[in-house]
């Protein structure tokens, strides 16, 4: 088994983003954010035992791990943007909500 690299257990070891591929019975990709952490030299994935990327990684075992790392944290409080200032067409980033 691969030993993690000091850099790699840094990245795992910190609150990042990761996200999770798995393959769907008919061969389509899976992806979705999830925790992970590390016990000794293994990546811990958090996640139900009956969601769908378990039961995926359970048929399949072909998984692809990104994370990325966090620069900086937003902080504040969501705000419902007001009903006179929506938009006449949406946006990508509209969300509905933002930060204040």
């Amino acid at each position: 088994m691969p030993v993690l690299t000091k850099d790699a257990k840094n990245l795992i070891d910190r609150p990042n983003f990761a996200h999770l591929a798995t393959l769907m019975p008919d061969g389509s990709p899976q992806s979705v954010p999830v925790w992970v952490g590390r016990e000794a030299e293994h990546i811990v994935v958090c996640t139900g035992e009956n969601s769908l990327k378990a039961k995926n990684t359970r048929r399949d075992p072909r998984v692809a791990l990104s994370i990325s790392r966090l620069h900086r944290s937003l902080r504040g409080s969501p705000s419902p943007r007001p009903r006179d200032r929506a938009p006449t067409r949406p946006r990508s980033e509209d969300h509905g909500s933002h930060f204040a």
